[in-house]
């Protein structure tokens, strides 16, 4: 398994236990993949939050920040794509 895939299935376990300790903040990244400061968004982990990302700021990547208080618990970049058309 590819450090990609850890990162999502460790994404999925969060999203999973839905819980609202959890605070996620959303960069947008620069032409470079760096992520641009502020943050654009700090929402509570919830189970819809990939959905709510991609609904209020539409398809690309972002990197997330989710900290339970002052402990990190996740880091990662992830994409997002536009939903299909059926």
């Amino acid at each position: 398994m590819d450090s990609e895939s850890k990162m999502w299935d460790r994404l999925y376990v969060l999203l999973a236990k839905d819980d609202d300790r959890q605070t996620v903040y959303g960069y947008s990244l620069d032409r470079f993949g760096k992520a641009t400061k502020p943050y654009l968004f700090r929402w509570y982990m919830h189970d819809g939050l990939l959905e709510s990302i991609r609904n209020q700021y539409g398809p690309g990547e972002y990197r997330l920040l989710i900290r339970e208080g002052r402990t990190m618990v996740f880091s990662g970049v992830i994409g997002l794509a536009a939903p299909l058309k059926l």
